[in-house]
């Protein structure tokens, strides 16, 4: 999940405590009230963890800023197809949702495709939509600046930081994307190594994060996206429907119940005293406004993506084809 452009948590995804050794990386939830990790079977197999690895990790790359090598990738079809194949595996609401960004992507070239990124998250129009989870959530702002601490205790229990070059907050969607792709990669090498107590832990701070952090606004933000996407076609209403309903999908299978945020809070005033100056240029992306800007190679949509740097090859459950082709895998 490091090395590639668009890899926006730094740090080995699949080192570091994955074959179940102590080095030293504390792989428990962050936060002091979180349940450990449970002695019942966690729920998912193999094939549906890299499925949901792949597709939460081309949701991440859909929602950054479009490059020339993501148009590179459009062309070759890569990203298409893997994103209909992992939607596959998951569930036929999963599916229909891809199916239909698919179908967007088939009719935008891609300065069409940036504009529309612009108009929705760039500072090119004023950031319409905010990809940030602390504008969805009501309360003070200090006590919300505190998920932001939450958030950061989930990536560094899993040795990841946000990637040198990306000036946004740690609550940008495409960073927790990333995050529970990561979270799935790694549910896939323990289940490959049979580590259950791995599994177990891996799958509970999946259940966490959920829970606590994209599992409170998704539908907010997906709400968002379609009011404001007038494109022709609404490539990134289209997206953000998919994310729905990936996440939708997770709280039921996990038996979550996140505290919803409110239909319409009140939006959270930027301060740079709190938050600083990042994440003000672009909505975020890090970039200059004036074109695409850099973007995954082709391969970033493998579903192996999310191996990054450190990778122990031993524990990769590989691609996709090794661990069986989609079918209907009932696990989440």
């Amino acid at each position: 999940m490091s090395e590639h452009a668009n890899t926006i948590l730094g740090g080995p995804p699949s080192a570091g405590g994955a074959d179940g050794s102590d080095d030293g990386t504390d792989e428990s939830p962050p936060a002091d009230d979180r349940s450990p990790a449970v002695a019942t079977e966690p729920p998912g197999d193999l094939e549906t963890a890299v499925h949901r690895s792949r597709l939460y990790s081309l949701c991440s790359l859909g929602f950054d800023r479009p490059g020339d090598d993501f148009a590179a990738a459009r062309e070759a079809g890569a990203y298409d197809e893997d994103l209909c194949e992992s939607a596959a595996a998951i569930g036929e609401d999963v599916a229909a949702a891809a199916a239909a960004v698919a179908d967007a992507l088939e009719d935008a070239d891609h300065r069409t495709l940036h504009d529309q990124w612009a108009s929705l998250f760039g500072v090119e129009e004023g950031v319409t939509v905010s990809p940030y989870e602390l504008t969805y959530l009501p309360g003070p702002l200090m006590t919300n600046v505190r998920r932001l601490a939450d958030i950061s205790g989930f990536y560094e229990a899993f040795d990841l930081d946000i990637a040198e070059g990306k000036t946004d907050r740690g609550d940008h969607v495409c960073f927790l994307a990333e995050f529970l792709s990561h979270l799935s990669h790694r549910e896939a090498a323990l289940r490959l190594e049979g580590d259950d107590e791995g599994v177990a832990v891996v799958v509970d701070a999946r259940r966490s994060f959920l829970e606590d952090h994209l599992g409170r606004w998704y539908w907010r933000f997906a709400d968002e996206v379609g009011a404001h996407d007038d494109g022709e076609p609404a490539v990134y209403a289209a997206l953000a429907e998919l994310l729905a309903a990936l996440v939708e999908r997770e709280v039921e299978r996990l038996d979550l119940e996140p505290d919803w945020v409110p239909d319409d809070p009140q939006v959270t005033e930027w301060n740079e005293d709190v938050f600083g100056d990042t994440g003000r240029g672009c909505g975020g992306c890090g970039v200059d406004a004036g074109g695409p800007g850099p973007s995954p190679s082709p391969s970033d949509v493998e579903s192996d993506r999310v191996l990054g740097k450190g990778s122990n090859p031993d524990l990769d459950p590989g691609p996709v084809s090794d661990v069986g082709k989609p079918g209907d895998a009932d696990g989440s």
